[in-house]
């Protein structure tokens, strides 16, 4: 049987799925750890310093992925009068966020329908996404789809858009450019939206929306607002280099370049950092939200995780 700390370790290792498959096992981990507290004979102290010690540890598996760490605080919160999260009313807050959660991509589908139509551009591989496109099939002449070195996430994309019957292109990311012109708009997913309405997701969506800046595409994100963040990108890059990237979680070089070169230094980082000023509209269940809108929601998970802190 797989245990809490083995789904644990899953979530913080996967290099397959997207953040929407992350956020939505993160929440079962702590519904189903819930669960099975209230049959033990711990006592209601123990079962909530366990109910903490494991969200804490969830909070912090994937940096780049803040809806782990609102979900956590969601779930883990005190309740309405103050109090504490007990083990019920925690596997309460799980049931009732996995069941938002999981409708949520319809939602974010009728306000982003309008908008997805013709020959549209996305990268790696979401959920979210992947969902959303589905749903607006209808309205879809062709998806040209990047690749996404150095794992291919971007094939699988390919693949399951295909399977339901969408027209695809799979082209290299370098191609991107000569693609754009074609193009009524680019969509992606998020990992993370920070408090700016800046976007952490797959490494190379950066530099696709800039292209997308370039040929004057409108470049939208589709997103739960489960993903909204209470962290900040620091605007002197160059100064707080060290602490910008470390949202942005490095991974192996071999993924790169699998046998090594004398002297050649390969780095490999998962997600990059798309500013604001690229992204044309921000599309989630509750609609196209202004920077305002997000930043209220940001210091709401703000808030939630410093509930978990005390």
């Amino acid at each position: 049987m797989t245990t809490i700390e083995q789904r644990i370790e899953h979530i913080r290792n996967d290099r397959e799925h997207g953040s929407r498959w992350l956020v939505r096992e993160t929440i079962c981990v702590l519904h189903d750890l819930a669960q099975s507290l209230i049959d033990t004979q711990l006592t209601a102290d123990e079962q909530q310093q366990r109910l903490r010690q494991v969200g804490h540890t969830l909070a912090q598996a994937r940096p780049a992925m803040a809806a782990i760490a609102s979900a956590v605080g969601r779930i883990l919160a005190p309740v309405e009068d103050g109090s504490v999260a007990t083990t019920v009313t925690a596997m309460q807050a799980a049931t009732k966020l996995l069941q938002d959660y999981d409708s949520s991509t319809a939602s974010i589908s009728q306000f982003a329908r309008p908008l997805l139509k013709q020959h549209l551009m996305t990268c790696s591989i979401s959920g979210t996404v992947l969902d959303v496109l589905v749903e607006c099939r209808d309205h879809i002449t062709e998806m040209i789809v990047l690749e996404g070195r150095p794992r291919y996430e971007g094939r699988t994309m390919a693949a399951e858009l295909a399977k339901k019957e969408l027209p695809v292109t799979l082209i290299t990311d370098a191609q991107a450019a000569i693609f754009l012109p074609l193009c009524h708009a680019v969509v992606v997913g998020a990992d993370s939206i920070l408090t700016d309405g800046s976007v952490l997701n797959k490494a190379g969506t950066s530099l696709l929306a800039w292209a997308a800046h370039g040929h004057n595409v409108p470049f939208y994100v589709l997103s739960e607002t489960l993903k909204i963040s209470p962290h900040h990108w620091q605007s002197d890059e160059m100064i707080q280099w060290q602490q910008n990237t470390t949202m942005l979680e490095e991974k192996e070089a071999a993924e790169v370049l699998a046998q090594p070169i004398e002297h050649v230094q390969v780095r490999n980082f998962y997600f990059d950092h798309t500013p604001p000023q690229l992204v044309t509209a921000i599309i989630t269940e509750q609609g196209i939200l202004n920077h305002h809108e997000i930043a209220a929601i940001a210091q709401q998970a703000q808030a939630n995780e410093e509930a978990l802190r005390t």
